[in-house]
């Protein structure tokens, strides 16, 4: 709840912010450009425009901090209550959460799928002709590379081309697997990030506690 309501006045804050600085900022302008309203209004919708994209990273900044460990718990609890006892079931509940968590402007997953040792690729979707990227890329050896979200290519599914990305996971020095995920944007290297931090402090312990309970 307390971050809820930091995270409220972080927003509501800079809502105000922008709308002070823009008043100096019409007024310099007029003063300026006193019989000339076309820089006035073209550099107030510049300034809106910024205003935007500015709190949109915001949004997404102060979002997934306070609210992933939250909209995970359900699949930890299903964990530790044996609802989840394999490698399959967890793979489909992670990639839906995946897409459906990570659903922001510059952070939009479409598609992902879950490969491990034991399973091969799983996904809660119908990702058959994506698979044919695992072999294409090697993205399983790819994976055991390094820790650290990379690009593997581009790849076509249905109408669409989208940017696959790796998400190796490892629990320790151990290598558990990866997770390929599927953007129509590109990632950023500050936004891959938050996708190292989830696999680090959510996704690898889990992985590893299933598969344990499954030797």
């Amino acid at each position: 709840m307390i971050y809820k309501v930091q995270r409220i006045i972080l927003l509501v804050c800079y809502s105000i912010t922008v709308m002070v600085l823009s008043i100096p900022l019409a007024r310099l302008l007029a003063h300026l450009f006193p019989d000339n309203l076309y820089p006035l209004a073209a550099t107030l919708v510049l300034y809106m425009i910024l205003a935007v994209v500015a709190g949109s990273l915001i949004h997404t900044i102060s979002y997934i901090p306070f609210h992933l460990a939250a909209s995970f718990d359900p699949i930890k609890n299903a964990i530790a209550s044996g609802e989840i006892s394999d490698m399959e079931e967890l793979g489909r509940r992670i990639t839906e959460f995946t897409t459906r968590f990570f659903d922001f402007a510059f952070l939009d997953i479409d598609h992902a799928f879950l490969h491990t040792e034991q399973t091969g690729p799983v996904s809660h979707e119908e990702l058959s002709p994506a698979y044919g990227a695992i072999g294409e890329f090697g993205l399983p050896e790819k994976s055991r590379q390094q820790k650290e979200v990379m690009r593997a290519g581009k790849i076509s599914l249905g109408n669409r081309e989208f940017h696959l990305y790796i998400l190796p996971i490892w629990f320790g020095d151990r290598w558990l697997g990866y997770m390929g995920l599927l953007t129509r944007r590109r990632i950023s290297r500050f936004y891959q990030k938050f996708l190292s931090e989830f696999e680090n402090n959510f996704l690898d312990d889990q992985i590893a506690h299933v598969i344990r309970r499954n030797v």
